[in-house]
Protein backbone atom coordinates (compact mmCIF):
# COMPACT_ATOMS: atom_id res chain seq x y z
CA UNK A 1 0.00 0.00 0.00
CA UNK A 2 3.11 2.44 1.28
CA UNK A 3 4.50 1.77 -2.79
CA UNK A 4 0.73 2.20 -3.93
CA UNK A 5 0.77 5.68 -2.63
CA UNK A 6 4.11 6.82 -3.60
CA UNK A 7 3.33 5.79 -7.05
CA UNK A 8 -0.12 8.17 -7.09
CA UNK A 9 1.85 10.75 -5.54
CA UNK A 10 4.96 10.35 -8.24
CA UNK A 11 2.09 10.20 -11.15
CA UNK A 12 0.44 13.05 -9.78
CA UNK A 13 4.00 15.34 -9.32
CA UNK A 14 5.18 14.15 -12.61
CA UNK A 15 1.91 15.67 -14.30
CA UNK A 16 2.32 18.79 -12.56
CA UNK A 17 5.55 19.02 -13.43
CA UNK A 18 4.93 18.84 -17.06
CA UNK A 19 2.73 21.30 -17.24
CA UNK A 20 3.00 24.79 -18.71
CA UNK A 21 4.83 27.34 -16.51
CA UNK A 22 6.22 24.58 -14.24
CA UNK A 23 9.47 22.39 -15.51
CA UNK A 24 9.65 20.56 -18.47
CA UNK A 25 6.93 19.28 -20.84
CA UNK A 26 8.60 16.28 -22.06
CA UNK A 27 8.36 14.80 -18.92
CA UNK A 28 4.69 14.20 -19.62
CA UNK A 29 5.58 11.11 -21.79
CA UNK A 30 6.13 9.40 -18.34
CA UNK A 31 4.20 11.01 -15.72
CA UNK A 32 1.15 8.25 -16.09
CA UNK A 33 3.58 5.19 -16.08
CA UNK A 34 3.52 4.65 -11.93
CA UNK A 35 0.09 5.43 -12.16
CA UNK A 36 -0.23 2.19 -13.83
CA UNK A 37 1.91 0.63 -11.37
CA UNK A 38 -0.40 1.88 -8.29
CA UNK A 39 -3.61 0.45 -10.40
CA UNK A 40 -1.82 -3.16 -10.88
CA UNK A 41 -4.27 -6.05 -9.46
CA UNK A 42 -6.78 -3.86 -7.89
CA UNK A 43 -10.25 -4.31 -8.28
CA UNK A 44 -12.84 -1.52 -9.87
CA UNK A 45 -13.68 0.16 -6.90
CA UNK A 46 -9.89 0.42 -5.15
CA UNK A 47 -8.96 1.36 -9.05
CA UNK A 48 -11.50 4.40 -9.06
CA UNK A 49 -10.39 5.47 -5.74
CA UNK A 50 -6.76 5.72 -6.57
CA UNK A 51 -7.63 7.47 -10.12
CA UNK A 52 -9.47 9.84 -9.00
CA UNK A 53 -6.84 10.58 -6.13
CA UNK A 54 -4.52 10.78 -8.62
CA UNK A 55 -6.33 13.48 -10.55
CA UNK A 56 -7.71 15.62 -7.59
CA UNK A 57 -3.58 15.92 -6.08
CA UNK A 58 -2.74 16.78 -9.65
CA UNK A 59 -5.35 19.16 -10.00
CA UNK A 60 -4.34 20.62 -6.42
CA UNK A 61 -0.93 21.04 -7.21
CA UNK A 62 -1.33 22.27 -10.41
CA UNK A 63 -4.25 25.21 -9.94
CA UNK A 64 -2.18 25.95 -6.83
CA UNK A 65 -2.39 29.74 -7.57
CA UNK A 66 -6.08 29.27 -7.45
CA UNK A 67 -5.52 29.25 -3.53
CA UNK A 68 -4.23 32.71 -2.88
CA UNK A 69 -6.61 34.25 -5.65
CA UNK A 70 -10.13 32.13 -3.03
CA UNK A 71 -8.57 33.05 -0.26
CA UNK A 72 -6.95 36.57 -0.72
CA UNK A 73 -7.97 38.28 -3.57
CA UNK A 74 -11.37 37.72 -3.82
CA UNK A 75 -12.02 38.40 -0.11
CA UNK A 76 -10.20 41.25 0.23
CA UNK A 77 -11.79 42.61 -2.70
CA UNK A 78 -15.46 41.60 -2.59
CA UNK A 79 -15.92 40.97 1.21
CA UNK A 80 -18.45 38.55 1.00
CA UNK A 81 -15.88 34.98 2.89
CA UNK A 82 -13.57 34.56 4.45
CA UNK A 83 -9.98 32.34 3.70
CA UNK A 84 -10.97 29.23 5.38
CA UNK A 85 -14.27 29.79 3.17
CA UNK A 86 -12.11 30.15 0.01
CA UNK A 87 -10.00 27.11 0.61
CA UNK A 88 -12.89 24.74 1.16
CA UNK A 89 -14.36 26.10 -2.35
CA UNK A 90 -10.95 24.96 -3.68
CA UNK A 91 -11.09 21.80 -2.44
CA UNK A 92 -14.49 21.49 -3.61
CA UNK A 93 -13.22 22.10 -7.47
CA UNK A 94 -10.18 19.96 -7.15
CA UNK A 95 -12.61 17.22 -6.43
CA UNK A 96 -15.15 18.31 -9.02
CA UNK A 97 -12.26 18.40 -11.47
CA UNK A 98 -11.45 14.69 -10.24
CA UNK A 99 -15.00 13.33 -10.62
CA UNK A 100 -14.90 12.11 -14.31
CA UNK A 101 -11.29 10.11 -13.33
CA UNK A 102 -13.49 7.36 -11.18
CA UNK A 103 -14.95 6.08 -14.42
CA UNK A 104 -11.28 5.74 -16.09
CA UNK A 105 -10.27 3.50 -12.80
CA UNK A 106 -13.45 1.63 -12.92
CA UNK A 107 -13.22 0.50 -16.49
CA UNK A 108 -9.82 0.17 -16.31
CA UNK A 109 -9.42 -2.02 -13.67
CA UNK A 110 -13.02 -3.85 -15.36
CA UNK A 111 -11.40 -5.20 -18.54
CA UNK A 112 -7.33 -4.28 -18.41
CA UNK A 113 -6.73 -7.91 -17.62
CA UNK A 114 -8.96 -9.75 -20.09
CA UNK A 115 -8.19 -7.82 -23.35
CA UNK A 116 -7.66 -10.54 -25.31
CA UNK A 117 -5.31 -8.84 -28.21
CA UNK A 118 -2.18 -7.19 -27.07
CA UNK A 119 -2.47 -4.34 -29.42
CA UNK A 120 -5.80 -3.05 -27.98
CA UNK A 121 -4.23 -2.48 -24.59
CA UNK A 122 -2.93 0.58 -25.20
CA UNK A 123 -6.02 1.98 -27.35
CA UNK A 124 -8.35 0.98 -24.77
CA UNK A 125 -6.32 2.43 -22.00
CA UNK A 126 -5.76 5.62 -24.05
CA UNK A 127 -9.85 5.41 -24.81
CA UNK A 128 -10.89 5.60 -21.68
CA UNK A 129 -8.65 8.47 -20.74
CA UNK A 130 -9.95 10.60 -23.87
CA UNK A 131 -13.86 9.66 -22.49
CA UNK A 132 -13.08 10.92 -19.02
CA UNK A 133 -11.14 14.01 -19.84
CA UNK A 134 -13.79 14.35 -22.24
CA UNK A 135 -16.51 14.51 -19.81
CA UNK A 136 -14.22 16.44 -17.42
CA UNK A 137 -14.49 19.63 -19.92
CA UNK A 138 -18.57 19.44 -20.84
CA UNK A 139 -21.30 20.84 -18.61
CA UNK A 140 -21.98 23.92 -16.55
CA UNK A 141 -18.80 22.88 -14.55
CA UNK A 142 -16.56 22.09 -17.57
CA UNK A 143 -13.17 22.83 -17.58
CA UNK A 144 -10.47 21.30 -19.98
CA UNK A 145 -7.56 23.19 -18.06
CA UNK A 146 -4.89 20.86 -16.76
CA UNK A 147 -5.31 18.60 -19.86
CA UNK A 148 -2.00 16.34 -20.47
CA UNK A 149 -1.81 17.95 -24.22
CA UNK A 150 -1.60 21.47 -22.21
CA UNK A 151 2.35 20.02 -21.40
CA UNK A 152 3.36 19.85 -25.29
CA UNK A 153 2.43 23.45 -26.05
CA UNK A 154 5.78 24.64 -26.63
CA UNK A 155 6.67 21.59 -28.51
CA UNK A 156 5.60 23.29 -32.48
CA UNK A 157 6.62 19.99 -34.16
CA UNK A 158 3.87 17.79 -32.01
CA UNK A 159 1.47 20.52 -32.21
CA UNK A 160 0.15 19.90 -36.18
CA UNK A 161 -1.50 17.08 -35.13
CA UNK A 162 -3.85 19.43 -33.81
CA UNK A 163 -5.82 20.54 -37.53
CA UNK A 164 -6.81 17.29 -36.91
CA UNK A 165 -7.47 15.83 -33.60
CA UNK A 166 -7.68 18.84 -31.56
CA UNK A 167 -6.07 18.40 -28.24
CA UNK A 168 -7.53 14.69 -27.55
CA UNK A 169 -5.64 13.20 -30.16
CA UNK A 170 -2.24 14.55 -28.26
CA UNK A 171 -3.76 12.89 -25.03
CA UNK A 172 -4.67 9.54 -26.80
CA UNK A 173 -0.78 9.53 -27.90
CA UNK A 174 0.57 10.80 -24.29
CA UNK A 175 -1.55 7.94 -22.72
CA UNK A 176 -0.12 5.44 -25.13
CA UNK A 177 3.25 5.97 -24.98
CA UNK A 178 3.65 6.10 -21.04
CA UNK A 179 1.43 2.48 -21.18
CA UNK A 180 3.76 1.18 -23.38
CA UNK A 181 6.56 2.51 -20.94
CA UNK A 182 4.66 0.92 -18.38
CA UNK A 183 4.24 -2.23 -19.93
CA UNK A 184 8.22 -2.48 -20.96
CA UNK A 185 9.37 -1.47 -17.60
CA UNK A 186 6.86 -4.39 -15.83
CA UNK A 187 9.06 -6.82 -18.07
CA UNK A 188 12.06 -5.96 -16.98
CA UNK A 189 13.26 -2.68 -14.91
CA UNK A 190 16.30 -2.42 -16.77
CA UNK A 191 14.06 -1.25 -19.95
CA UNK A 192 14.14 2.23 -18.48
CA UNK A 193 17.22 3.42 -21.17
CA UNK A 194 14.69 1.33 -24.23
CA UNK A 195 12.09 3.91 -22.67
CA UNK A 196 14.08 6.87 -22.23
CA UNK A 197 15.47 6.07 -25.88
CA UNK A 198 11.67 6.01 -26.97
CA UNK A 199 10.71 9.52 -25.14
CA UNK A 200 13.90 11.15 -27.05
CA UNK A 201 12.71 9.68 -30.47
CA UNK A 202 9.76 11.28 -30.29
CA UNK A 203 11.29 15.01 -28.90
CA UNK A 204 13.76 14.22 -32.09
CA UNK A 205 10.85 14.01 -34.32
CA UNK A 206 9.34 16.87 -32.93
CA UNK A 207 12.60 18.79 -33.46
CA UNK A 208 12.74 17.96 -36.90
CA UNK A 209 9.20 18.88 -37.89
CA UNK A 210 9.52 22.22 -35.91
CA UNK A 211 12.70 23.15 -38.37
CA UNK A 212 10.33 22.62 -41.68
CA UNK A 213 7.80 24.86 -40.21
CA UNK A 214 7.15 28.53 -41.35
CA UNK A 215 6.70 31.66 -39.79
CA UNK A 216 3.73 33.24 -40.46
CA UNK A 217 3.61 36.79 -41.68
CA UNK A 218 0.82 39.02 -41.19
CA UNK A 219 0.03 42.35 -43.37
CA UNK A 220 -2.86 44.10 -41.15
CA UNK A 221 -1.23 45.62 -37.77
CA UNK A 222 -3.27 45.66 -34.83
CA UNK A 223 -2.19 47.72 -31.75
CA UNK A 224 -2.47 44.97 -28.29
CA UNK A 225 -3.20 47.52 -25.66
CA UNK A 226 -2.46 45.88 -21.93
CA UNK A 227 -3.63 48.14 -19.38
CA UNK A 228 -1.78 46.62 -16.55
CA UNK A 229 -3.67 47.70 -13.91
CA UNK A 230 -3.73 45.80 -10.57
CA UNK A 231 -6.81 44.47 -9.24
CA UNK A 232 -7.42 46.95 -6.17
CA UNK A 233 -6.74 49.66 -7.91
CA UNK A 234 -8.70 48.76 -11.04
CA UNK A 235 -12.10 47.85 -9.33
CA UNK A 236 -11.84 51.04 -7.49
CA UNK A 237 -11.05 53.75 -10.39
CA UNK A 238 -14.35 55.61 -11.00
CA UNK A 239 -14.62 55.55 -15.04
CA UNK A 240 -13.27 59.14 -15.30
CA UNK A 241 -10.32 58.03 -13.52
CA UNK A 242 -9.79 55.16 -15.97
CA UNK A 243 -10.32 56.96 -18.80
CA UNK A 244 -7.31 59.38 -18.27
CA UNK A 245 -5.63 56.76 -17.35
CA UNK A 246 -6.32 54.88 -21.37
CA UNK A 247 -5.84 58.73 -22.41
CA UNK A 248 -2.55 59.08 -21.04
CA UNK A 249 -0.90 55.86 -21.73
CA UNK A 250 -2.56 54.88 -25.13
CA UNK A 251 -3.52 58.03 -27.04
CA UNK A 252 -0.37 57.91 -28.95
CA UNK A 253 -0.28 54.59 -30.02
CA UNK A 254 -0.70 54.27 -33.76
CA UNK A 255 -3.98 54.58 -35.02
CA UNK A 256 -4.50 50.90 -36.08
CA UNK A 257 -6.77 48.48 -34.65
CA UNK A 258 -6.38 48.27 -31.21
CA UNK A 259 -7.24 45.76 -28.91
CA UNK A 260 -7.67 46.25 -24.88
CA UNK A 261 -8.54 43.61 -22.28
CA UNK A 262 -11.92 42.18 -20.50
CA UNK A 263 -13.35 44.07 -18.11
CA UNK A 264 -11.77 47.77 -18.60
CA UNK A 265 -14.30 49.30 -16.40
CA UNK A 266 -15.24 46.53 -14.33
CA UNK A 267 -18.10 47.33 -12.53
CA UNK A 268 -20.15 50.04 -15.12
CA UNK A 269 -21.92 49.99 -18.42
CA UNK A 270 -20.47 53.40 -20.20
CA UNK A 271 -22.87 52.84 -22.43
CA UNK A 272 -24.64 56.46 -24.09
CA UNK A 273 -22.68 58.04 -20.80
CA UNK A 274 -20.75 61.18 -20.65
CA UNK A 275 -17.96 58.30 -19.84
CA UNK A 276 -18.22 56.75 -23.25
CA UNK A 277 -18.14 59.96 -24.93
CA UNK A 278 -15.17 60.35 -22.96
CA UNK A 279 -13.26 57.29 -23.76
CA UNK A 280 -14.35 57.90 -27.70
CA UNK A 281 -12.14 61.58 -27.32
CA UNK A 282 -9.55 60.11 -25.88
CA UNK A 283 -8.73 57.68 -28.61
CA UNK A 284 -10.26 59.60 -31.21
CA UNK A 285 -11.23 57.67 -34.38
CA UNK A 286 -9.45 54.80 -34.06
CA UNK A 287 -11.36 51.23 -34.21
CA UNK A 288 -10.56 49.39 -31.02
CA UNK A 289 -12.36 46.44 -28.97
CA UNK A 290 -12.78 46.99 -25.52
CA UNK A 291 -14.35 45.14 -22.69
CA UNK A 292 -16.67 46.06 -19.90
CA UNK A 293 -20.53 44.51 -18.70
CA UNK A 294 -23.47 45.72 -20.67
CA UNK A 295 -26.81 46.15 -18.75
CA UNK A 296 -30.28 45.36 -20.22
CA UNK A 297 -33.30 45.77 -18.32
CA UNK A 298 -33.30 42.19 -16.90
CA UNK A 299 -29.75 40.78 -17.91
CA UNK A 300 -26.54 41.83 -17.16
CA UNK A 301 -23.89 40.61 -19.65
CA UNK A 302 -19.90 40.16 -19.93
CA UNK A 303 -19.13 41.98 -22.84
CA UNK A 304 -16.71 42.94 -25.87
CA UNK A 305 -17.54 45.92 -27.82
CA UNK A 306 -16.24 46.94 -30.66
CA UNK A 307 -15.94 51.17 -31.63
CA UNK A 308 -15.25 52.75 -34.80
CA UNK A 309 -15.27 56.15 -36.13
CA UNK A 310 -16.94 57.88 -32.99
CA UNK A 311 -19.77 54.99 -32.97
CA UNK A 312 -20.78 51.61 -31.14
CA UNK A 313 -20.64 49.32 -34.06
CA UNK A 314 -21.61 45.60 -32.39
CA UNK A 315 -20.66 43.56 -29.24
CA UNK A 316 -20.16 40.40 -28.07
CA UNK A 317 -21.63 38.64 -25.42
CA UNK A 318 -19.88 35.83 -23.30
CA UNK A 319 -20.87 32.34 -23.61
CA UNK A 320 -18.99 30.13 -21.40
CA UNK A 321 -19.63 31.58 -17.93
CA UNK A 322 -17.05 31.15 -15.54
CA UNK A 323 -18.97 28.77 -12.99
CA UNK A 324 -19.74 30.98 -9.15
CA UNK A 325 -17.94 34.13 -9.82
CA UNK A 326 -20.01 34.76 -13.20
CA UNK A 327 -23.10 32.32 -12.72
CA UNK A 328 -24.25 30.23 -10.70
CA UNK A 329 -24.65 26.38 -12.09
CA UNK A 330 -27.38 23.80 -10.50
CA UNK A 331 -28.74 26.43 -7.85
CA UNK A 332 -30.44 23.33 -6.22
CA UNK A 333 -27.12 21.92 -5.55
CA UNK A 334 -24.69 24.88 -5.07
CA UNK A 335 -27.46 27.56 -3.93
CA UNK A 336 -25.31 27.95 -0.86
CA UNK A 337 -22.32 29.14 -2.81
CA UNK A 338 -24.09 32.35 -4.27
CA UNK A 339 -22.02 34.25 -1.63
CA UNK A 340 -18.67 33.44 -4.51
CA UNK A 341 -20.41 36.22 -6.91
CA UNK A 342 -18.61 38.69 -8.36
CA UNK A 343 -19.72 42.13 -9.21
CA UNK A 344 -22.73 40.36 -11.24
CA UNK A 345 -23.99 37.24 -12.57
CA UNK A 346 -24.40 37.29 -16.22
CA UNK A 347 -26.35 36.49 -18.88
CA UNK A 348 -24.48 33.86 -21.46
CA UNK A 349 -24.99 35.38 -24.47
CA UNK A 350 -24.62 33.48 -28.14
CA UNK A 351 -21.98 32.87 -30.40
CA UNK A 352 -21.12 35.38 -33.07
CA UNK A 353 -18.41 37.08 -35.01
CA UNK A 354 -17.80 40.51 -35.09
CA UNK A 355 -17.26 42.49 -38.11
CA UNK A 356 -14.37 44.50 -38.10
CA UNK A 357 -13.62 47.49 -40.32
CA UNK A 358 -10.87 46.61 -42.76
CA UNK A 359 -10.14 43.59 -41.22
CA UNK A 360 -13.25 41.41 -42.12
CA UNK A 361 -14.95 39.13 -39.22
CA UNK A 362 -13.03 38.15 -36.14
CA UNK A 363 -14.18 35.74 -33.58
CA UNK A 364 -14.10 37.15 -30.04
CA UNK A 365 -13.46 35.45 -26.86
CA UNK A 366 -13.70 36.51 -22.87
CA UNK A 367 -10.83 35.59 -20.29
CA UNK A 368 -11.57 31.43 -19.81
CA UNK A 369 -13.77 30.81 -23.22
CA UNK A 370 -10.30 30.02 -24.80
CA UNK A 371 -10.01 27.10 -22.75
CA UNK A 372 -12.67 25.74 -25.09
CA UNK A 373 -12.00 24.39 -28.42
CA UNK A 374 -16.10 24.08 -29.41
CA UNK A 375 -16.11 28.05 -29.20
CA UNK A 376 -13.15 28.29 -31.61
CA UNK A 377 -14.21 26.10 -33.64
CA UNK A 378 -17.60 27.68 -34.30
CA UNK A 379 -16.07 30.94 -34.78
CA UNK A 380 -13.29 29.76 -37.30
CA UNK A 381 -16.41 29.01 -39.51
CA UNK A 382 -17.30 32.57 -40.37
CA UNK A 383 -14.35 34.55 -39.23
CA UNK A 384 -10.38 35.27 -40.44
CA UNK A 385 -8.55 35.22 -37.07
CA UNK A 386 -9.63 35.26 -33.37
CA UNK A 387 -9.28 37.79 -30.41
CA UNK A 388 -9.16 36.68 -26.89
CA UNK A 389 -9.18 39.84 -24.21
CA UNK A 390 -9.06 38.90 -20.49
CA UNK A 391 -7.79 40.08 -16.99
CA UNK A 392 -5.67 37.97 -15.77
CA UNK A 393 -4.72 40.16 -12.72
CA UNK A 394 -5.93 37.79 -10.44
CA UNK A 395 -2.63 36.24 -9.81
CA UNK A 396 1.19 36.55 -8.56
CA UNK A 397 2.12 33.73 -10.20
CA UNK A 398 3.36 33.68 -13.60
CA UNK A 399 2.41 30.11 -14.02
CA UNK A 400 -1.59 30.59 -14.71
CA UNK A 401 -0.42 33.27 -16.92
CA UNK A 402 1.67 30.13 -19.28
CA UNK A 403 -1.16 28.63 -18.72
CA UNK A 404 -4.12 30.64 -19.63
CA UNK A 405 -1.95 31.94 -22.82
CA UNK A 406 -0.99 28.25 -23.82
CA UNK A 407 -4.90 28.19 -24.55
CA UNK A 408 -4.33 30.25 -26.91
CA UNK A 409 -1.67 28.34 -29.14
CA UNK A 410 -3.65 25.26 -29.14
CA UNK A 411 -6.69 27.26 -30.45
CA UNK A 412 -4.82 28.89 -33.10
CA UNK A 413 -2.87 26.09 -34.45
CA UNK A 414 -6.48 23.94 -33.56
CA UNK A 415 -8.05 26.10 -36.49
CA UNK A 416 -5.42 27.62 -38.51
CA UNK A 417 -6.46 30.97 -37.34
CA UNK A 418 -4.11 33.82 -35.83
CA UNK A 419 -4.74 34.20 -31.92
CA UNK A 420 -4.74 38.03 -30.49
CA UNK A 421 -4.93 37.48 -26.47
CA UNK A 422 -4.63 40.63 -24.96
CA UNK A 423 -4.57 40.56 -21.16
CA UNK A 424 -5.26 43.09 -18.55
CA UNK A 425 -1.87 42.15 -16.42
CA UNK A 426 -0.94 39.22 -17.81
CA UNK A 427 0.72 37.79 -21.34
CA UNK A 428 -0.48 39.79 -24.09
CA UNK A 429 0.79 38.27 -27.79
CA UNK A 430 -0.35 36.93 -31.36
CA UNK A 431 -0.29 33.26 -32.54
CA UNK A 432 0.14 32.07 -35.97
CA UNK A 433 -1.65 28.72 -37.17
CA UNK A 434 1.68 27.08 -36.26
CA UNK A 435 2.05 28.05 -32.75
CA UNK A 436 4.65 30.49 -32.89
CA UNK A 437 4.14 33.24 -30.94
CA UNK A 438 5.07 36.91 -30.23
CA UNK A 439 4.29 38.98 -26.95
CA UNK A 440 4.80 41.99 -25.24
CA UNK A 441 7.69 42.64 -23.53
CA UNK A 442 7.04 42.97 -19.55
CA UNK A 443 6.35 46.15 -18.65
CA UNK A 444 5.29 47.46 -22.29
CA UNK A 445 1.86 49.13 -22.14
CA UNK A 446 1.18 48.40 -26.28
CA UNK A 447 3.32 46.87 -28.95
CA UNK A 448 2.08 46.57 -32.70
CA UNK A 449 2.06 43.23 -34.33
CA UNK A 450 0.88 42.03 -37.43
CA UNK A 451 -1.61 39.14 -38.30
CA UNK A 452 -3.19 37.74 -41.41
CA UNK A 453 -6.81 36.32 -41.88
CA UNK A 454 -7.71 32.82 -43.37
CA UNK A 455 -10.50 31.40 -44.30
CA UNK A 456 -9.87 28.00 -44.91
CA UNK A 457 -11.43 25.43 -42.36
CA UNK A 458 -9.23 22.70 -40.21
CA UNK A 459 -10.71 18.64 -40.77
CA UNK A 460 -11.27 19.68 -36.86
CA UNK A 461 -12.66 23.12 -37.07
CA UNK A 462 -14.94 20.87 -39.46
CA UNK A 463 -15.67 17.68 -37.49
CA UNK A 464 -14.94 18.24 -33.70
CA UNK A 465 -14.06 15.60 -30.79
CA UNK A 466 -14.92 12.94 -32.87
CA UNK A 467 -11.92 11.34 -31.21
CA UNK A 468 -14.52 10.55 -28.25
CA UNK A 469 -16.65 8.52 -30.77
CA UNK A 470 -13.64 6.46 -31.91
CA UNK A 471 -12.42 5.78 -28.03
CA UNK A 472 -16.21 5.15 -27.57
CA UNK A 473 -16.26 2.04 -30.27
CA UNK A 474 -12.55 0.58 -29.21
CA UNK A 475 -13.71 0.62 -25.30
CA UNK A 476 -16.95 -1.48 -26.93
CA UNK A 477 -14.90 -3.94 -29.12
CA UNK A 478 -12.13 -4.31 -26.22
CA UNK A 479 -15.22 -5.57 -24.33
CA UNK A 480 -16.77 -7.59 -26.76
CA UNK A 481 -13.48 -9.24 -27.66
CA UNK A 482 -12.38 -9.83 -23.86
CA UNK A 483 -11.70 -13.14 -22.78
CA UNK A 484 -14.45 -14.62 -20.39
CA UNK A 485 -15.35 -13.78 -16.95
CA UNK A 486 -17.34 -15.40 -14.32
CA UNK A 487 -18.08 -11.89 -12.81
CA UNK A 488 -16.92 -8.41 -13.42
CA UNK A 489 -14.64 -8.55 -10.92
CA UNK A 490 -12.80 -11.78 -12.02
Amino acid sequence: MVQTILNLITASLGTTLSMPGYIYGGFIFLSLIPLFFALEKKGPFISSLLTFTYFFLFAFLNFHYLIDTLTTGLPELFGRFGAGTGFLVYILFCILEALPFILFGFIYALWIEKVRFRILEPLFVASIYVIAEYIRGIGDLGFTGGRLSDALYNFRGLLQILPYSGTLGLIFIIVVINYEGYKLLKKNKNNILFVLSIVALILMVNGIFESFLPKSVGDKPVVLAQTNMPQKVKYTYEPPKIIEYLKENFSNAPEYLTIFPEGVFPGTDIRNTDSEKALLNALGNRTFIIGFPTLDTKDAYNSALIYANGKLLDKYNKVQLFPFVETLPYKTIFGRLEFLKGVYYFTPGKLKTLDIPNYGKAGVQICFESFFPYISRKQSEKSGFIVVITNDGWYNSKIPLIQHFSQSIFRAVETHRNVIQVSNTGISGVVDEYGNYTTIPDGTNWKTIYIKSNEKITFYSKYGDYLVIISLILVIVTGVTARKRKTIFD
